[in-house]
This record gives C-alpha cells, sequence and structure tokens, in this order.
C-alpha cells in the first residue's frame, strides 16, 4: 500500500448508516469520540483536519457527506452484528472514492481481520487497541511516518495478496494519558435515542475501564484480551471530569460503562464520591456490576449518585451452566446482590440467556436441554415476582468470533448459518435434542415475561422500544437495502 503524502490530511471517521439497516446506536460513538480525541492531541500543531460522522442517515448520504467533505482517509468500527452493514458501507466508499485511505477497526475486526477483509474493500484492519494504532497510520497516510509492515496492531494484504499480521500493539497502561474523547464534536445528543430504560435524557456513556478480569465463554472481547492486563481503570478524578463536561453539554443521563464497575470495590466507592462532589441532584447514571462483590455501602454509595439501574449479569437459572461458562457466580450471590441493589432503591435488569453451551473440564460438550432453559424461567420468574429484579433482557446464546464459545461451536459443528438467524432471538447452534421449536416457544415466553415487568417497573423509553421493535420486524421480513442479518 502505497501513500499519497500530505502535509495536512482529512480524516472522515463515521458510523454505519443505520437507515440501510437498523442497529444498536444508543449513544454517540465511544471509538470514534476517543480516535479522534487521540489523534487530536497528538497532531495539535499540525493542521490535520479531523471529522466524525453520525449513523442517522442512509448510504446515499453518508456517500454525499464523504464526497463533500474530500478526506484522505475515511474509517469505520465493526462489530459482529453489523458485520454486513460494514462490508456494504466500507465496499461502496472504496469504490466510489478510489483514492481513499479506506480502515476498518473494532471487535469483529480484530477477532476475525482475515475475514473481514475477504468479505470488503477496506485497505486494512486495525486490531487491539486502536488510539496509538491510529495516529501511526495518519503519519504513514501523509508520507511521514513509518512503513505499514512496522505498524503494530494491523492486518492488510501483501503485494501478493497474502495477508500480513504486525504484532499486538501493547496496551496503553495509564488510561488517565489518553486524553477525554471528542464530546465537542457530538452535534445533538438528543437525537441518540439512549437506553431501554430512563430516568431523563438526554443520554451518553462515560467509559470508567477497559476490558474485564473475568473469562466468560460467551463474551467476545478480543480487543481487550490480546495482551495483559485483562482489565485497566480510569482513576475517579478523571471519570468525574468527564461526568462534569458532558453535564455541561446538556446530558442528564449516563451509562457509567464499566463490564462491572464493582471490580474493585474501593476503586468504585471512590468514584461514587467524586461524582458526589459534583452536586447534580438532576443526572442519573446506570452501571454493569457483578453479583460477588457487592457489599451494602457500595450499594449505598451508588444510591445516593443517583444511580438508578443496575445491569446484572445472572445468565441462567442453572448453577450447573454457570459453572459450566465460566461466570463464577452462585444463584445465592446473585439473589443477595439483587436484595443489596433493591434495599438501596436501586433498579436491577437482569440479563439472561438460553441454551448455553460448553465444554467440560474433561473435554466433552455440555449444554442446557429445554428443560433447563424452563428452570431459568422460573428462576427469573421468582425474582420477578418477588422484587428482586426490575426488568429483564432474554436472549438466545450466540457464538462469536472472539469468544471461546465461537471455539466449542467450530469444534463440535454447532454453528448455524448466520444469515438465517434474527440477531439473539432464533436457533444459533445446533445443540443435540433441541430443536427450532423448542427455541422459538422459550423466547416467546421469555419475551411474554420481560415485557409484562418492564410494564409494571415503568421508566421506559418509548422512543428506543419502538424504534427497536419497528427495526427488528424490519429485519425479520427482510426489507431494507441488505435484507437478512449479519
Amino acid at each position: 500500500m502505497t501513500s499519497r503524502g500530505r502535509d495536512e490530511m482529512k480524516i472522515l471517521l463515521a458510523d454505519l448508516p443505520r437507515k440501510e439497516r437498523g442497529y444498536n446506536l444508543t449513544y454517540p460513538s465511544l471509538a470514534m469520540t476517543y480516535l479522534i480525541g487521540y489523534a487530536r492531541n497528538h497532531f495539535r500543531n499540525q493542521g490535520h483536519e479531523f471529522h466524525y460522522l453520525d449513523g442517522h442517515r442512509d448510504l446515499e448520504s453518508l456517500l454525499k457527506v464523504v464526497r463533500e467533505t474530500k478526506p484522505d482517509v475515511f474509517g469505520a468500527t465493526v462489530s459482529a452484528m453489523t458485520a454486513t452493514l460494514a462490508y456494504t458501507t466500507l465496499s461502496a466508499v472504496r469504490h466510489t472514492f478510489p483514492n481513499i485511505h479506506v480502515i476498518c477497526g473494532g471487535a469483529h475486526p480484530t477477532a476475525a481481520p482475515e475475514g473481514v477483509l475477504a468479505q470488503c474493500a477496506a485497505d486494512l484492519c486495525v486490531h487491539g487497541e486502536g488510539e496509538v494504532t491510529f495516529t501511526e497510520l495518519i503519519e504513514h497516510f501523509a508520507g511521514t511516518g513509518k512503513p505499514l509492515e512496522e505498524i503494530e496492531g494491523v492486518v492488510f494484504r501483501g503485494p501478493d495478496g497474502k495477508y500480513i499480521h504486525t504484532p499486538h500493539r501493547p496496551y496503553i497502561r495509564d488510561l488517565d494519558s489518553i486524553p477525554m474523547p471528542a464530546w465537542d464534536m457530538v452535534a445533538d445528543f438528543t437525537v441518540y435515542p439512549g437506553m431501554h430504560f430512563r430516568k431523563a435524557a438526554p443520554q451518553s456513556y462515560v467509559l470508567c475501564s477497559r476490558g474485564c478480569p473475568f473469562d466468560c465463554n460467551f463474551c467476545s472481547n478480543p480487543v481487550w484480551k490480546v495482551n495483559k492486563p485483562w482489565v485497566r481503570m480510569r482513576s475517579p478524578e478523571k471519570i468525574a471530569e468527564e461526568v462534569q463536561w458532558i453535564y455541561e453539554l446538556g446530558v442528564r443521563e449516563i451509562y457509567l460503562g464499566a463490564d462491572e464497575l464493582n471490580v474493585k470495590v474501593d476503586w468504585a466507592e471512590e468514584v461514587c464520591d467524586r461524582i458526589a462532589a459534583l452536586h447534580h441532584e438532576d443526572l442519573y447514571f446506570h452501571i454493569d456490576a457483578r453479583a460477588d462483590q457487592l457489599p451494602a455501602r457500595l450499594a449505598q454509595k451508588l444510591a445516593g449518585i443517583n444511580v438508578w439501574l443496575a445491569h446484572l449479569g445472572i445468565e441462567s437459572g442453572n448453577q450447573r451452566t454457570i459453572d459450566g461458562i465460566g461466570k463464577r457466580v452462585t444463584l445465592e450471590q446473585i439473589i443477595d446482590a439483587c436484595r443489596q441493589f433493591q434495599d438501596a432503591g436501586i433498579k436491577v435488569f437482569g440479563f439472561l440467556m438460553l441454551f448455553h453451551a460448553w465444554e467440560n473440564s474433561h473435554g466433552k460438550l455440555c449444554w442446557e436441554s429445554a428443560d433447563d432453559v424452563d428452570k431459568t424461567i422460573a428462576f427469573a420468574k421468582k425474582l420477578l415476582k418477588e422484587g428482586l429484579v426490575n426488568y429483564i433482557s432474554w436472549q438466545v446464546a450466540t457464538p462469536l468470533p472472539g469468544s471461546r464459545l465461537w471455539d466449542v461451536a467450530e469444534v463440535y459443528d454447532l454453528t448455524v448459518d448466520p444469515s438465517t438467524f434474527h440477531g439473539i432471538r432464533t436457533m444459533a447452534m445446533r445443540l443435540p435434542g433441541v430443536s427450532e421449536r423448542d427455541v422459538a416457544r422459550a423466547v416467546r415466553k421469555g419475551v411474554a415475561l420481560k415485557t409484562y415487568y418492564a410494564a409494571r417497573s415503568g421508566d421506559i423509553n418509548a422512543r428506543e422500544i419502538y424504534r427497536r421493535g419497528r427495526e427488528s420486524m424490519k429485519n425479520i421480513i427482510g426489507v431494507g437495502t441488505f435484507g437478512g442479518t449479519e
């Protein structure tokens, strides 16, 4: 790959055009705003020009903006669930504007870079953490940086058509050294619908940590597990500083983004203390938490800063399943955590999956039967009826590239053609003794249960519920430019 070489580059990072095919664009892109924030700081006196294009448009509109902006570099983030849309978008940019450098990154290019490049006309994939790699690529394209082969964290086609993988890039160990995301480039926070449930609007997201120290088999988290340490945390001071900034931009509900905010209890408590010192009584928060590290003191501190909803990974009502997938919690700890949150006045959103599969320590395939899933439904009903959980998600366990479940599905030939299932609601693996009818029946029961209790619990974001329901129906019947599903 050659570079034209320019002293002043234009870089356009874009969300995928969701009007072509709906996907979850709940908040402004954290990936894009972090990349731009880091690169602007790195090149602050060099004249490079950065643009962020939101995804509330169709492909024709996106191409029009590219034509008007005339960027030297176009980039997008790809996930497994947006892969088909990403391939079409990246290829359209490449074929319409042959002189633009087209790049992509994210979890899917990290997990399956050759597969991504085989499916689209992007020049290269960034794998792993992207900030430093992104700046080195800009220098390369400007003709002032390293040869592509010397830039860590990229995969591209060589002159002979074979894929070249450069070494994984070490992580930025000090997250506080990364500049704030470029929230000033978000023109209007109100165009983003936010989460299913909310207390206030508009909503946004503040990253508190990167990675997770645990290794559940269904989790596709290759970006944060290509190197050690698996989890890094920002300082409470920096988190509070960013909370204050986006509050001043008008945001009134924030997702405190961490795979589990209570991964380290004393750190989580200090985060609460720093946010409490801002004295914003009209600001509300969501969090993710683990069930096994929740002292009452922390629950009370969370409630004290207006954390009103905690997302809790329950996954299954069967201890055998929880052990098998590597969750490392007990049903008793789940019940106790729910009670701690409820006692503090915090509602609980429980994540549940059905028809898990795993390989045990003896190398034997194990899975959930229809009876096992019925036990999960019964457990969910108990939690909901007793007021320990207010909302639930309900989805079929789906093997995604980069997860151990993906490897299990490959080894035992369980994988269903991804083009035949619609998101997370239909059969995703061929499990012994489990029929499509079993899966459809369980999905119907769980969706009815979650809908009933969501209506009872309130705080529903009607705009987001309507949008997702409409897009799910369009995907199922194949309406839209791309039809089908990823």
